[in-house]
């Protein structure tokens, strides 16, 4: 998941470590759309984690533009900081990186935890934001009460994705990734590896809000998606 991510972040344009960011992105992934036939490292995930999981919450300046890596080589992430949260982050904010978690860890705060320290000033304060957020606005939740259910040929669109947003966060733009495999019979199909919910920067009250329309992550919703199960990953071969 990380090197995938990478590389379409790669198409977004850093700021310098100084510039404001005007909203977070909050991203959760599915597991099933990121790692099946994909070529890059997976791990397997828990036999119990079968949702979506937090990949990272961003600040961002728009669409396009984010600050990144604000401490530079100061930043030093240490699990003692979060003792308290350590279990629920294992289970909510896992990676099917080959890293490992804490590896993850480091990385979404030294890149992303440094450039809003002004409303989150520490890791605790990043990590805690984060959960409290995904315990708010639950995807899993969200798109089962719109239908949009795990399965290997069922499609579904965009319409009913973006309703899904609308009636359970209250936004009417959020931000999807999706990347694309090669059936067995040869068709393509579109997968939806992403979601983010924006959020406001407010140092009182973190709530949702409309994304920025964003090109670059290479959806096309003018055609279908699919939300595989994670039955799909059995016969994967994983790192150990």
């Amino acid at each position: 998941m990380f090197s995938l991510c990478f590389a379409l972040l790669l198409a977004q344009s850093l700021v310098s470590a100084d510039d404001k960011y005007n909203y977070f992105d909050f991203v959760r992934q599915w597991s099933p759309n990121s790692c099946y036939k994909s070529n890059h490292p997976c791990k397997a995930l828990p036999a119990e984690i079968n949702y979506w999981t937090i990949h990272g919450l961003w600040p961002s300046k728009d669409a396009t533009h984010y600050p990144a890596d604000c401490a530079g080589s100061s930043c030093h992430f240490n699990t003692t900081t979060i003792p308290d949260l350590l279990d629920e982050m294992h289970l909510r904010w896992p990676t099917d990186y080959s890293g490992g978690d804490t590896k993850f860890w480091s990385h979404e705060y030294c890149k992303h935890g440094t450039c809003c320290t002004d409303i989150l000033p520490d890791i605790h304060h990043y990590f805690s934001a984060a959960l409290k957020l995904n315990r708010q606005l639950d995807v899993d939740k969200a798109l089962q009460s719109a239908g949009i259910l795990p399965s290997l040929d069922k499609p579904y669109t965009f319409e009913q994705l973006n309703s899904a947003m609308k009636e359970s966060f209250g936004v009417n733009q959020a931000t999807y990734w999706c990347r694309y495999i090669k059936a067995s019979n040869g068709e393509s199909k579109q997968l939806v590896f992403q979601i983010s919910v924006c959020i406001t920067k407010d140092p009182n009250s973190l709530q949702p809000r409309d994304c920025p329309v964003a090109k670059g992550h290479s959806c096309d919703y003018n055609h279908p998606f699919y939300l595989l199960p994670f039955s799909v990953l059995e016969n994967e071969i994983f790192e150990s």
